[in-house]
């Protein structure tokens, strides 16, 4: 028998390959279909590791190994047709082919063997012994395993278990008995049922014990092919196991990427932002400097100190004129758009300020005004630089005054305009707007005080005063001034003469001389809307001014009386009161229930 040749390999010592050679012939041989030729491999697999022990000790003892074995295909033929073996008899029956030579050197021609000689020597009985001892061993492996087996019974995880037959199934001793009938059929047939818990760890070691692939189901039969599916539960959970870790570490690894380019980010931003809004407001109070320069050439500012913040993000700042340091001027810088672009807008109080002052220097009073104007929707802001006149009488003396301040200073052109109004009118929104909603009302008494001459000012704000009481508080027209204007606003209301509206005669009640006579006008004035289907139609209703609804009820005979304040009248009609004087107009078809 050539062990080498039925193992596959070359002669070697090298145990690991001789292992390597007998586990790969294993998933050729299986010994329930071939019991003969697998006995006939584990002979020759239990040879070639004997042989490898005994070339270890004849080395060792300081002999030397000058053949390993003849061929069968180099022997010669007999005389019958069949190959002489030439191995020596006995040992090489007992080595499956393995011839050695004696330890030592001889006299005479040491290539020449004699039978007696080579039967003689000492090796070859020794290894005829190990191999009858190995046999035995094997035997008594095989008993070793069962009774383990039978042992082992772990309902429950022992780790110290574990530990010990992973080292075992590791071992040469089971690697030996691996493939023995007795075992694969044992374990195929019991490993399902041994442990409740740690079956699949139990069954990962003899997966790896064996040396199972994933794929190999066919190439096995009988017990090791059942073997083989019992172990691959396990092996496939694992499998899914480990796809998922690394499906999970993958994931993982996404997620962290992600988490640190969402904190770079974030750390990013929380830099920028502040950064940018450290920006904008140092851009925004550059802004302001830049502003200031600009608009107030001939003077020079402090640097702009931060006061406060508003809840639209506009900065407040405070500020000191090297010409006027008493004057505390503050600024607010804010963001807008100017036809789609983003600026920055300044409201300052300076030239507000400057105006105020300089009122005061001349005997005059100057203020801000506020009035919202506009209709509805379409409403705005309007801040009027404002010189308030006291006395009608005095409004010569007033009007050369305020012309001669905005000659004299300088400083002063920063304002275009400024708006005159007197004090004691109830509607001065009436004057300094220039109208009410649906009315129009001359100008707006708003003036250019470095271009108009004193005389034309003051000529232009009597015809206005005129023309606002008529309209708006007539009841408190005396009968001087009816006099005093009657010819001219007659001249002034034929201009208004339209087809809503009817002509007015005032006669003096104790005399019953005609004072005046001038036309009182209605308005077409636009409501809103209301819908009709899928029509959107305008609806307009008549109004009329306050002071002309006074006229058109006293000629109708209605029950007038004048608020002793002259903040308005009331009319009695069946017991029901209905005041006037609240708005500057009246809705024409109100006045049907008060005459």
């Amino acid at each position: 028998m050539n062990i080498w040749k039925i193992l596959g390999i070359e002669p070697t010592t090298d145990k690991k390959a001789i292992r390597k050679a007998y586990a790969a012939k294993t998933k050729e041989i299986h010994p329930e279909d071939a019991p003969e030729e697998f006995k006939q491999l584990h002979e020759a697999y239990q040879a070639a590791l004997g042989y490898s022990d005994y070339v270890r000790q004849v080395e060792q003892s300081g002999g030397s190994v000058t053949s390993f074995y003849k061929t069968e295909e180099s022997a010669p033929e007999g005389e019958d047709g069949d190959k002489e073996e030439r191995a020596p008899a006995g040992a090489g029956e007992s080595a499956g082919g393995i011839e050695t030579a004696h330890t030592g050197e001889g006299e005479g021609d040491a290539g020449t063997e004699h039978p007696d000689e080579t039967a003689a020597e000492p090796g070859r009985e020794n290894l005829r012994a190990y191999f009858e001892e190995s046999q035995e061993k094997h035997g008594q492996q095989v008993a070793a395993f069962l009774n383990y087996w039978k042992e082992f019974q772990g309902p429950y995880h022992d780790p110290e278990a574990m530990d010990w037959w992973k080292k075992y199934l590791s071992s040469e001793e089971f690697q030996n008995i691996r493939y023995h009938s007795q075992v694969v059929e044992t374990l195929a047939d019991e490993i399902d049922d041994k442990c409740f818990y740690g079956i699949d760890e139990v069954k990962m070691l003899f997966w790896e014990a064996y040396g199972f692939q994933g794929d190999e189901e066919n190439a096995y039969q009988g017990d090791r092919q059942r073997l083989y599916r019992s172990l691959h539960t396990a092996y496939a959970k694992q499998q899914r196991e480990i796809q998922y870790e690394q499906k999970w570490a993958k994931n993982d690894k996404i997620l962290r990427i992600f988490i640190g380019i969402a904190v770079a980010a974030l750390l990013v931003i929380c830099i920028l932002i502040p950064v940018t809004i450290h920006r904008q407001r140092e851009n925004g109070r550059q802004f302001l400097i830049d502003y200031m320069a600009k608009k107030y050439a001939e003077t020079s500012f402090s640097e702009p100190e931060r006061i406060d913040k508003e809840d639209d993000g506009s900065i407040v700042y405070a500020l000191r004129s090297s010409a006027h340091p008493e004057l505390p001027v503050t600024a607010k810088v804010e963001i807008g758009y100017v036809e789609g672009k983003r600026v920055y807008l300044v409201k300052e109080d300076y030239g507000q300020m400057l105006f105020e002052y300089y009122a005061a220097q001349y005997g005059l009073e100057g203020c801000l005004v506020s009035y919202s104007g506009g209709i509805y929707d379409d409403q705005e802001i309007i801040e009027y630089a404002t010189l308030l006149y006291s006395d009608m009488e005095e409004i010569d003396a007033f009007c050369e005054s305020a012309v001669k301040m905005f000659r004299e200073q300088e400083e002063l052109r920063v304002i275009d305009e400024v708006a005159v109004c007197t004090e004691s009118v109830l509607f001065p929104q009436i004057l300094l707007y220039g109208s009410v909603p649906g009315f129009s009302f001359g100008e707006e008494q708003t003036y250019d005080l470095r271009t108009v001459e004193a005389k034309e000012l003051s000529r232009e704000l009597k015809d206005a005063y005129m023309c606002y009481m008529f309209q708006f508080e007539a009841w408190n027209i005396t009968k001087e001034q009816y006099r005093e204007w009657g010819e001219a606003y007659e001249k002034r209301s034929g201009e208004w003469e339209n087809e809503n509206g009817e002509w007015h005669e005032e006669y003096d009640p104790d005399t019953k001389e005609l004072l005046c006579r001038f036309f009182i006008p209605t308005y077409n004035w636009r409501d809103g809307y209301y819908y009709s289907g899928k029509i959107n139609m305008s609806m307009y209703a008549r109004m009329i001014t306050v002071g002309n609804a006074y006229y058109f009820l006293r000629d109708r005979g209605a029950d007038l009386t004048v608020n002793d304040d002259g903040s308005g009248f009331y009319v009695t009609f069946f017991g029901n009161i209905t005041d006037f004087g609240n708005e500057p107009s009246v809705e024409f078809y109100e006045l049907r229930n008060c005459y």
